[in-house]
């Protein structure tokens, strides 16, 4: 769809935006924008604080709520540990999370062990999870039901959130939703999420050192974040600042110090090239290059990870092998670049991906098998 403006993927096959998204050419533009601000001094903060407000404006449009609802903090992992430090635990409280997720929508919460709360893991079936088996866990000891949209592993879209969300909602929990491998690619709703985080590098096709964060307007009226800086108050200057603070209204409240101002700026550019194609028109154009790539690694006899089902495709195709990093490798050798390790081979497609790119993989893969990685 878009491979021109992207050198990388004219040059090779890249088939790996679930690890590191190609940055909009744009992006490189926009460091150097942010460098001749922030060579006047001082004075270039207006330009710096516009910035920030552009990409707030613009991730608000990207998911379709308002601005004051989004923040950007230094990564995704950042605020999902932001958050677990936030919540008043006791002993006894329960997390609901699943066998599905990134390291970063697991580690906060076991940390939480030492303080006497539970953390269920639900087991996932055949690359997918069940939402009901998911909410036969949640009970009024539930504080949290943490859920990725998109499997980093498997590439199963979960697009049962909001059945899981009102069971949750009914017992007082709320949602957390790691949007990492979907926001820029695959529909996202904010329908019963109480606080979704997505990274900045992978399919929003942006730069390292933010992760968006949405914090439901709701949800803020009964939350205090466990940090607090100059950045995420009112009047940090005020006349009574060594006895009392308020917290800026809204989701801003969780960006306690001076923003990433460099990569703010790249960011808005590809925030605004991703509006201007349309993540709807993304999902359904890469439908049929996803599919033929479920089916052509099904025919070579490997073992998908990723579940056949339609409603559940995104844009991640793996499959297991005991060899993974050596296919991975060879595959780079022949100028196809895919994510291998953990005994898993991972190609992923984003907008800079066409159906030849697939034949390509598909093509080399074979000859690595039959030749042996």
């Amino acid at each position: 769809m878009h491979r021109r403006i992207f050198e990388r993927a004219t040059e090779v096959t890249y088939l790996d935006t679930a690890a590191e998204g190609l940055p909009h050419p744009l992006c490189e533009q926009a460091f150097r924008e942010y460098f001749m601000a922030k060579s006047r001094g001082t004075p270039g903060r207006r330009e710096h604080f516009a910035a920030e407000k552009d990409a707030h404006e613009l991730a608000g449009r990207l998911l379709k709520t308002d601005s004051a609802n989004i923040a950007f903090v230094a990564s995704a992992s950042d605020a999902l540990a932001l958050l677990a430090a936030s919540i008043d635990w006791k002993p006894g409280d329960q997390v609901v999370t699943t066998d599905l997720e990134f390291p970063s929508n697991i580690l906060p919460w076991l940390r939480l062990k030492q303080l006497g709360v539970d953390v269920t893991v639900v087991p996932s079936s055949k690359g997918a999870l069940d939402w009901h088996r998911l909410v036969e866990h949640v009970s009024a000891r539930t504080r949290v039901v943490a859920l990725n949209l998109v499997s980093y592993k498997t590439g199963a879209y979960f697009p049962f959130v909001q059945n899981v969300a009102a069971e949750a909602h009914k017992q007082g929990a709320i949602v957390v939703l790691d949007a990492t491998q979907a926001l820029g690619r695959c529909p996202v709703s904010l329908d019963g999420v109480d606080y979704l985080v997505s990274s900045s590098f992978k399919w929003l096709l942006g730069p390292h050192g933010l992760g968006l964060v949405y914090l439901n307007p709701e949800f803020r009226q009964r939350f205090t974040p466990a940090n607090v800086g100059w950045h995420s108050v009112d009047n940090a200057f005020g006349e009574n600042r060594f006895e009392r603070y308020v917290l800026k209204p809204g989701a801003a409240c969780l960006a306690v110090g001076m923003p990433n101002f460099p990569s703010l700026y790249a960011l808005r550019h590809s925030l605004r090239f991703l509006l201007e194609c349309g993540v709807d028109n993304i999902f359904q154009q890469l439908i049929e290059p996803v599919r033929r790539l479920r089916h052509g690694l099904a025919e070579l006899g490997l073992d998908l990870l990723t579940p056949p089902d339609a409603e559940l495709a995104s844009g991640i195709v793996s499959f297991t092998h005991p060899k993974a990093v050596e296919i991975g490798a060879a595959l780079e050798r022949s100028g196809v670049i895919v994510w291998s390790g953990d005994g898993r081979v991972r190609a992923s497609l984003h907008l800079y991906n066409e159906m030849e790119d697939v034949e390509r993989y598909l093509q080399a893969l074979d000859a690595v098998l039959k030749k042996g990685p």
